[in-house]
């Protein structure tokens, strides 16, 4: 999917932070053909202390807990857990991933709905070369997911109420 651009770099920086352009449920976004895996395979792998190609700790930090194969249970109560290297950020292993219905994907389209989101757990880094496998858990819809923050010295919104959430990391 092509959510903030049609490049891999794009690919990289989506997957090691957010997505940028707000989209949600019922909203359209365009795919692109070719492999990119290189570049999912770093953005994904800085979530595990490990960087490559760019990306950087101070930008992209890792999770607090980097052990590989574990469940989200076992991550959840902290058992077995491996530190990183450098100073982690917790949940930076749950990810919310867009689902659409298997119609919605054909060969040769050029762009998909999105029906909605689900929370996934990164079980493992994603391992070298073209076909690489992405292993996570899924963990629901009803999950709470960010690092947001409410400002009650804030001004009002002049404007129509918020009709559809956006999550920003």
């Amino acid at each position: 999917m092509a959510i903030d651009g049609s490049g891999g770099a794009d690919d990289r920086i989506d997957l090691a932070s957010a997505v940028q352009n707000p989209v949600g449920p019922g909203g359209y976004v365009d795919t692109k053909p070719g492999v990119t895996a290189g570049a999912i395979r770093q953005g994904i792998n800085t979530r595990f202390d490990d960087y490559a190609s760019g990306m950087n700790p101070a930008d992209f930090p890792p999770d607090t807990n980097i052990k590989e194969g574990i469940t989200y249970a076992q991550y959840l109560d902290g058992s077995p857990s491996q530190s990183p290297s450098h100073e982690g950020v917790v949940d930076r292993r749950v990810v919310l991933l867009p689902i659409m219905k298997i119609s919605e994907v054909d060969n040769g389209r050029t762009s998909v709905q999105i029906d909605h989101f689900g929370a996934f757990f990164l079980r493992s880094k994603v391992t070298g070369g073209n076909g690489g496998d992405i292993e996570a858990e899924y963990i629901g819809t009803s999950v709470v997911v960010g690092g947001g923050f409410y400002d009650p010295g804030a001004t009002g919104n002049p404007g129509p109420p918020i009709v559809k959430p956006v999550l920003y990391r």
